[in-house]
């Protein structure tokens, strides 16, 4: 490596490793202080909304096939990267060629064959239109044996520095000894590569076979990014942030998951549950939490309410009140109060509309009471 580009490399980690520091600092904040506003119970409503939501969302096949879809294109995609890596690390270190059997995959490098020099007569006579751009992927046979060799053949060969040049044979030569050698000229140059990619003559041996006209544009460049020092600092950098992301966001989903079950098992509530009849339901549910009413009819969820009549109750801190009503003509109602940091209930029976307030205000202490009225 040559001084320039070691100094590119050093600053290439510098900047990456700063980045990835940064964006752990930063991401481990983010979550930190998400996942303590989960703990301290601020986001309850909304975890309760969102449950009652995910199983409405459930039961539409639509919703459900989008999610499967993007679960599915998110595998795909880090499939397709996790490909491209490999094929790029085998490239680098197979010298840029991919054997497979007798064929080899190649990626172009250079724009050597890319346009015709003006010089190149030759392939404007034999109407040689076989040409391709740097950064695709080529596929080359390999000979049979070296009869098959014609002139014009576009060709992979090793050079003297062991690089794979991928260029045109313009001239087959038969030495005193009978042995064939021959001379190469990428279409966009002006010279033969004779004394530039290898002494006098190209021989037999170095050749690893003929281009048979396959090639994909384009993508080549991502590979030889990809095996490049700095693309495989990239790739590493982006890994240890995912896996960063991955390891947060678990810890913060498996929370929610934690926090909203805690919810619904102190709702007493079966968000699945929805045929009364059957099951026994009662007729109607009514939560008081954090100054919002939610009501359930035959164990569907009906509305949510925020209350702001200051004849109604006030915000309970800390507490659920569970409101159940059998049959609304009879006025029996069973009071449920549950502390949720404890899951400690009381239950309260058969008591009539108007006493509601009054039962609240005598069981739950009044360090967790705002403003509840009589």
């Amino acid at each position: 490596m040559s001084s320039i580009e070691i100094i590119a490399l050093i600053v290439t980690i510098v900047c990456l490793v700063s980045f990835s520091i940064v964006f752990t600092v930063l991401f481990r904040h983010y979550y930190k202080s998400n996942m303590a506003t989960i703990e301290s119970g601020e986001e309850d409503l909304a975890l309760i909304d969102y449950a009652i939501e995910e199983e409405k969302a459930k039961k539409k096949k639509s919703k459900k096939a989008i999610r499967i879809s993007l679960k599915v294109l998110s595998y795909f995609i880090f499939g397709v990267i996790l490909i491209f890596f490999g094929i790029s690390l085998y490239s680098r270190f197979s010298n840029n060629v991919m054997p497979f059997g007798d064929t080899s995959l190649i990626v172009i490098a250079t724009g050597s064959m890319s346009e015709v020099n003006d010089s190149n007569d030759y392939i404007y006579e034999h109407n040689l239109n076989n040409q391709f751009n740097a950064y695709d992927i080529i596929s080359i046979s390999k000979y049979k044996n070296q009869e098959e060799i014609d002139l014009y053949d576009v060709i992979a060969f090793k050079n003297d520095d062991g690089d794979t040049i991928v260029h045109r044979i313009t001239e087959i030569i038969t030495l005193d000894s009978g042995e064939e050698v021959y001379i190469t000229r990428g279409d966009a140059n002006a010279v033969d590569d004779t004394y530039n990619q290898y002494s006098s003559y190209l021989t037999y041996d170095a050749i690893i076979g003929k281009y048979n006209g396959f090639r994909i544009p384009g993508i080549g460049i991502f590979v030889i990014f990809l095996q490049s020092n700095a693309g495989i600092i990239t790739i590493i950098a982006i890994a240890y942030c995912l896996f960063m992301f991955d390891f947060y966001n678990t810890r913060y989903e498996n929370l929610i998951t934690e926090r909203t079950n805690k919810l619904v098992e102190l709702l007493d509530y079966d968000l699945e549950k929805n045929n009364i009849d059957e099951l026994n339901l009662i007729y109607k549910e009514e939560l008081i939490y954090q100054n919002n009413i939610y009501t359930f009819i035959k164990g569907e969820f009906v509305s949510k309410e925020e209350i702001k009549d200051e004849n109604t109750l006030k915000k309970i801190n800390d507490y659920l009140v569970f409101i159940k009503t059998q049959d609304e003509k009879v006025d029996k109602n069973n009071i449920f109060i549950k502390k949720v940091s404890t899951n400690e209930t009381k239950k309260i029976e058969d008591v009539e509309k108007k006493e509601i307030k009054n039962i609240i205000n005598q069981e739950i202490p009044d360090d967790n009471l705002n403003n509840i009225d009589n």
